[in-house]
């Protein structure tokens, strides 16, 4: 089982070119889903995934989750 990339990115639903935050982000606990929270290792966060896309690979620069500060 491969570890996907994800392109995080801060944006509302459908923004999957919103600006990155973050490239190469791996997830530890499985793919993120709509709604789960981030912390991402910059320390920043919590970031709530509103969108997300992902590619036929798991290291595509395709693979994209579109966040938004969770609490504001």
């Amino acid at each position: 089982m491969g570890v996907v990339r994800w392109s995080v990115r801060e944006g509302r639903v459908g923004e999957f070119d919103a600006p990155e935050i973050m490239c190469g982000f791996r997830s530890v606990d499985g793919e993120p889903t709509l709604g789960d929270l981030l912390l991402l290792p910059d320390g920043s966060g919590p970031w709530r995934v509103v969108d997300r896309k992902r590619a036929d690979h798991a290291d595509s620069t395709e693979n994209v989750l579109v966040v938004e500060l969770f609490g504001d």
